[in-house]
């Protein structure tokens, strides 16, 4: 895929009440083949540079409790977005992200079909989990992030951990590198499903769910 093409997907994480509606923004895909060209969330401002993620360098993996027994992993493998990194100040910096629901992977075609469906991630009428950051601080030897996370058309404030930040040149290629951490209540975005009658993690499946997200990305 060629950068304008790239450029082009990435537009499609649009600002409004809808990751708002990794707010990240309203869910606006109503289908897992519709894309709908926007302008990018942020402007570039001075001091920032824009970097876009690397889609084969960079990771979205989440954890589950299953049956109270173990713990189950899982990722997402179609993720766009945008990273205005400010170097001389990376508690300046914002960024926003847009996961393709469609693209999870459990590793089993069956529980991937199923956790398409309604009873989850309902990925014909929530195409889309959307991120948006709102602040970054710095703590200890890393920082904190503060952003919006949309999910099944419930928007909710997070808190991630933002470690590794690297700025640099591979291949001939500017890059930035980071991993982010954080964790959700699966309830609070109305996946209820296998869900403990006491919201704990004594179900079928629990209820907080563990997400990282390292990304690579390319400078444009």
């Amino acid at each position: 895929m060629n950068r304008s093409m790239n450029r082009t997907m990435i537009a499609v994480v649009a600002g409004g009440a809808s990751l708002g509606g990794l707010g990240l923004l309203g869910a606006w895909s109503s289908g897992e083949d519709s894309v709908e060209a926007r302008e990018m969330v942020f402007e570039t401002r001075a001091g920032e540079r824009l970097y876009e993620p690397d889609p084969t360098h960079t990771s979205v993996v989440f954890k589950i409790r299953h049956g109270g027994v173990a713990n189950f992993y899982g990722r997402f493998n179609d993720m766009t977005g945008e990273v205005h990194f400010d170097a001389a100040s990376p508690a300046d910096s914002r960024m926003a992200f847009t996961v393709r629901t469609a693209s999870i992977d459990t590793n089993n075609n069956s529980r991937d079909g199923h956790l398409k469906a309604a009873d989850f991630f309902n990925s014909r009428q929530f195409g889309t989990i959307e991120f948006k950051s709102t602040g970054i601080t710095k703590s200890g030897m890393g920082y904190e992030m503060t952003g919006d996370l949309t999910l099944q058309g419930e928007t909710r404030a997070i808190t991630a951990r933002l470690d590794g930040f690297t700025a640099a040149n591979f291949m001939d290629t500017d890059r930035l590198g980071f991993e982010a951490r954080f964790k959700i209540n699966r309830s609070e975005f109305g996946m209820t499903k296998y869900l403990a009658s006491d919201g704990g993690e004594g179900g079928a499946l629990g209820n907080v769910v563990e997400l990282i997200v390292a990304v690579e990305a390319i400078a444009e």
